[in-house]
Order: C-alpha cells, then structure tokens, then sequence
C-alpha cells in the first residue's frame, strides 16, 4: 500500500459554542464559513435503570445464555499479533476501542461467553449536549443547596465490540482455542463512585442510574456553593476531577464463579475529554468523491491519522495515513478526497476506521461550556453594593474634598471564597452612586464586606481612616459617605 501524507481540506464554521477568527498553524487548506451548528442544551439522561434492576437484567441476561458468570485471569488482547507499518508503530491498539482489551471467560466453556468491561469514564458528550446539570435549590444559602448531575461513559459502542470481537477471535486462534462463536456479554457488575471529596463540603457521591448494556452511570452529589465553585473550576484543570468506579462482580454460580474481588476504574470528569463523546470514526461519502469529518466539540481538535484494522485470513493488519496534524475548530470540517485513498478502506473486511487524534484545552471554552450548564437551574447568587454620597457637590465644598476613595475588602469577590480581595472607588463628586464589583453570596450573608475611605483634599493631603467599618445593619447593601464620615478620616 502507497503510504503518504494525506492534505485534508478544512472548512471553518462559525458556531454557537465559539467564533473561528483564525485558523491556528496546524490548519491546512481552503477556508470559507458554514452554516452555525446549535446551541447546545443542558441533558441529563433519566431512561436509566436503577442499580436494582441493572442487577436483575444483568444475571438474567447470563444465565439465559448458560452462563455460570465470569472467572480469572482474563485474557489480554493487547498481546494480539497486529501487522503494523513502521510509521504506525506509535498507534496502540487501545486508541482503537474504548473498551478494555482485557475480556474474561464464563466458567462454563460451553456457553461460549465472554465478557467485557469499560477502560475509563468520561463525562458524556453527545453533540451539542454535555451530559451534566448544576441546579441551585431553594434555602439556605449556607447549606448544600447546589444538586450536581453528570453521566459517565465508557464511551463505547457497537464499533467497539465489534473490534473486540475481531481481537479475541485473533487471540483464541492465536493459542488454537475452538470457540466458533465468541459470545460477548457486558461485565455483570454493580458500580460505585468515589471521587474523595473529603477536604470539601461534599459528603456522598451516589450512583443512581445504571445502563447495563452500556456502562453508563449517573452520579449525584449534593454540595455548598463554595464546593461547587470548586469542582467547576477544576474541571478545566489537566487531569479534572478524577475519582474511581468500583465495579462489583454480580455473583452468578457461587460454586464456579472466582471473580468476586471489585475492580477499580478511574472516572474522570474534566473538560475536554474525547473518551466521553462520539468516537470519530471514518465514514464513506454518500455522494461524490470527498469525504468529510466535522469537529463537534466545543474545543479544537488535531487529527493525527486515518487508521483502520482490517481482517487478512484471520489475521489482523493496521493500515491508514497521516494527516499532518490539521487542525479543525469547533464546527469547522475536513474533507479529504477517496481518490487518495487504499481502495480497501472500503472493504467488508475493514473492522473498524477512525480519525486518531486530541482535543486542545481551552480556558475560555471550559468557562462557556460550565456556563451552558448551569444556565436554565440557576446560578450563584450575587449581589453589588452601591456606595452613595449624600449630597455630594454641598459635601465636597464644605470639606474642600478633592476625592473619596473608598476601599472594600470581602472573601465574596472571590467566587471560591478562598481569599479576602479588596477593591478601591473613587467618588470624585460628579456622581451620586457607585456600585461595587459583584459579590458571590456563597454562604449567609452576615459581615458580608468591611470598608474604610480616604479623603482627598483640595490641598493634596491624603486623610485615610485605618478603621474598617462593618455594613450599616439597616442598610447593609449600601455605604452612605455624609459629614460622619469625612469628618472621622479629617481627624487621622
């Protein structure tokens, strides 16, 4: 097969999620815009069973099938013979199926079963919506008042089990095994997630919705704002918010059955995350000599590869092109044409075919997509002060007052509450009222700020008053500067 670097075309689109101004160096090709995709909308899936019944299909699904339930060791398809190019050597298997290539027997060799489990979690992705909600609820604002929902995914779909298919049967024929007709059933399992929230104000993550066939689980956690400040502002970080799934086995036949012991898989909830969204495969045209790849995602994606495992008398090869890492923003498309490509991508012996590559991170897309998410359920309570001078052209003339400068200081500047921030305005006469910059009313509002001035005279003194002064407790979204005091920053 010609190997060779593949130019893709890239068409920009402008989207809800976020405008392509310019195309970053890795784009290659013609750019023109594209109609807009949607707004995404907040979705939480509730066709969920709960853990009860995931329980009762899981067992009876095995059973049905003559199953006595799964035992160990598993068996590793990672060690399957794949024929490579030198230039594929960097491509593992594991990009290839979102699944874990780990598959374990039934105990009964007859039935032919085999079973198999996530790799990860990711937060779900289905384009446009994330699959997660950050809803305010009514009382006190000191309490945790703040329900998260987020479903997570293995990602996985047909595809993948059709690639596991492929491997294990290259595996069994691989050790002369006689399974004509490998069975693959989901690891029957109960799941539990841990996300070690000790050091914030997050008691219980709680499992409350489990898709058997898939993996997929919805977990809730109740919070303070100030938690939910910080699990928000972390999913953007690297390695986001990352905690554990215990999948527990599901016992079957006790007699037969060993794999008892739980298994633990990392469950990342981060942003952005590819394992959580559509897997990108490769999909022939419909019409014409070009084929097209759109990015859906709210963030920019780099494309590596155009892979695909194909099937050779039982044996598996890997096979595709580079893409010289192009670059698509968000909505933006890749079109490439089939003329440049192996004929036998289109053979029915191709397993599976997929883009390989990365979303970038991006600061400001993180915040729009926590924004969209929190939008419609409400969001953290805030609230400004207005600084008011009383009758302020009389006031600056008795005093000779050139300028007020009037320093607040408050933990609810910050959104996290972690810091005390202080923030100076100026009243300069022209103006009756000043608002403040927006505090986050993240628990009961009490001593909510303190604030102290300095007079500036015509003179140029400088008179600061080093007592800060609690809110008026009959007027505490405001601050009143009157003669009271001036004349007490005058006598500093």
């Amino acid at each position: 097969m010609k190997r060779a670097l593949i130019i893709l075309c890239v068409v920009v689109a402008t989207s809800s999620w976020a405008v392509a101004e310019k195309r970053p160096p890795g784009s290659r090709g013609i750019f023109s815009p594209t109609t807009p995709t949607p707004a995404p909308n907040i979705m939480i899936h509730t066709l969920l069973l709960s853990p009860f019944e995931a329980v009762e299909v899981a067992r009876d699904e095995v059973a049905d099938r003559n199953g006595w339930g799964p035992v160990r060791p598993g068996y590793d398809l990672s060690t399957v013979e794949v024929d490579q190019l030198d230039e594929f050597y960097g491509v593992d298997l594991r990009q290839l199926c979102r699944y874990s290539l780990e598959v374990y027997p039934d105990a009964n060799p007859d039935s032919g079963i085999f079973y198999y489990r996530p790799q990860n979690f990711a937060l779900k992705f289905e384009p446009p919506d994330f699959f997660l909600s950050i809803e305010y609820k009514a009382g006190n604002a000191g309490g945790e008042n703040v329900l998260m929902q987020a479903q997570l995914t293995p990602g996985a779909d047909q595809a993948d089990r059709k690639i596991l298919k492929a491997l294990l049967k290259a595996y069994l024929k691989e050790r002369d095994q006689q399974v004509t007709n490998p069975n693959l059933l989901p690891l029957p399992v109960t799941y539990e997630a841990d996300f070690q929230f000790q050091h914030w104000n997050i008691q219980e993550v709680t499992v409350n919705g489990v898709d058997p066939d898939t993996g997929e689980i919805q977990i809730t956690l109740s919070a303070d704002v100030p938690a939910k400040e910080l699990v928000t502002s972390t999913l953007g970080n690297t390695n986001g918010l990352t905690g554990w799934v215990d999948l527990k086995p599901i016992i079957i036949d006790p007699d037969r059955q060993n794999f008892t012991e739980p298994l633990r898989l990392v469950a990342g909830i981060r942003l952005p995350d590819a394992l959580g969204g559509p897997s990108p495969r490769w999909r022939p045209p419909t019409s014409g000599a070009q084929a097209e790849f759109t990015n859906e995602w709210p963030f920019e994606m780099r494309l590596e590869y155009l892979a695909y495992l194909i099937e050779d008398d039982g044996a598996l090869r890997l096979r595709g092109w580079r893409l010289g890492e192009t670059t698509l923003g968000p909505g933006d498309t890749a079109r490439l044409s089939i003329l440049q490509l192996n004929s036998e991508l289109s053979s029915d012996d191709v397993v599976t075919a997929l883009y390989l590559g990365d979303l970038q991170r991006d600061d400001k897309a993180v915040r729009r997509v926590v924004e969209r998410c929190t939008s419609g359920v409400g969001s953290l309570p805030v609230k400004d002060i207005l600084i008011v001078a009383l009758d302020p052209e009389a006031l600056f003339a008795q005093y000779n007052i050139y300028k007020v400068v009037v320093e607040v200081r408050s933990a609810h500047f910050d959104p996290d509450g972690r810091e005390v921030v202080s923030h100076s305005y100026d009243i300069d006469g022209s103006e009756e009222t000043v608002r403040t910059d927006q505090l986050h009313l993240w628990e009961d509002a009490g001593d909510l700020y303190h604030f102290r001035i300095a007079v500036v005279t015509r003179d140029g003194a400088v008179h600061a008053d080093r007592v800060w002064c609690a809110p008026d407790v009959s007027v505490p979204d405001q601050i009143l500067i009157g003669s009271k005091l001036v004349e007490e920053a005058l006598a500093q």
